[in-house]
């Protein structure tokens, strides 16, 4: 950037910046569609969404009756999400290890957290709209119609819970790059929500020492939220909760990737193994 068109003050480096962090996100949408177009959506991961919850669903009613299918649904319905937020949405980072240009990102004006959140705004909309598609197409069979409307008003909860999720995969996504199992933590890391955050069983089955120790990963307080509002309890103490841990979460995405550059600089290579 020559010095004639460089940001003059404070408030236009901020433009500059946000526009630039517009562009990165604009650039991950355009990368979505040619991997995902609408065909591949319709036909593949759609599908998926939906046979992924029902049949978590139906594994509910098995174990728990018509109680345990409800509350089975509603933690499958979320839990779906996770695959774009955590697993997929890894590539907005693991992409640039693979093709070698992650230097590229760090030598940029734009803070490399703040773009790769950029990106992954893209998966983070995936997974709100998986959760909801499984929402509207399977509340009714699996619940009724009651249960359709007692979800439809927590759809911004959904979308705390896409925002959350994502924090928690950047975190998941920094730590995967420097390792060349990053495949095998990210996967990791979507089953063990899947256990561990009330998806299919209560968390308390987790407590340590009195410490329920899923409460501190995101999805677990969203999911109790959700239950909440749908049972007509207080809910904005465990959605509050959950902002908490995806700030936390969001905290430690940054400390990673600022330690990986720190390494990677004095190493001269992204690989650590």
């Amino acid at each position: 950037m020559s010095a004639e068109t460089a940001p003059s003050n404070s408030t236009d480096r901020r433009r500059a910046g946000i526009s630039g962090y517009g562009f990165a996100a604009s650039v991950a949408v355009r990368d979505y569609i040619s991997l995902y177009p609408p065909s591949i959506v319709l036909l593949t991961i759609l599908p998926r969404v939906l046979l992924q919850v029902a049949f978590i669903s139906y594994l509910g009613y098995y174990a728990g009756g018509t109680d345990g299918r409800t509350f089975a649904f509603i933690g499958a319905a979320l839990h779906i999400m996770t695959t774009a937020t955590v697993a997929k949405g890894a590539d907005a980072i693991l992409d640039e290890r693979v093709h070698g240009t992650m230097y590229r990102i760090r030598l940029g004006v734009l803070s490399v957290p703040g773009t790769v959140a950029a990106r992954w705004l893209v998966y983070a909309a995936e997974g709100f709209c998986a959760s909801l598609a499984a929402i509207l197409v399977l509340s009714i069979p699996f619940g009724g119609t009651d249960l359709l409307l007692e979800l439809l008003p927590v759809t911004p909860l959904i979308a705390l819970l896409a925002l959350t999720t994502s924090a928690f995969g950047m975190a998941v996504g920094s730590f995967a790059l420097s390792y060349r199992a990053d495949v095998l933590i990210v996967n990791l890391a979507t089953y063990a929500m899947l256990l561990l955050c009330g998806v299919v069983a209560p968390t308390h089955v987790f407590t340590v020492f009195g410490w329920d120790l899923p409460r501190a990963l995101p999805l677990t307080n969203g999911v109790l939220a959700v239950r909440a509002a749908v049972d007509g309890q207080p809910w904005l103490l465990a959605a509050f909760w959950e902002v908490v841990v995806g700030i936390a979460w969001a905290a430690v995405a940054v400390a990673l990737l600022a330690r990986q550059d720190f390494r990677a600089r004095h190493r001269g290579t992204d690989d650590f193994l």
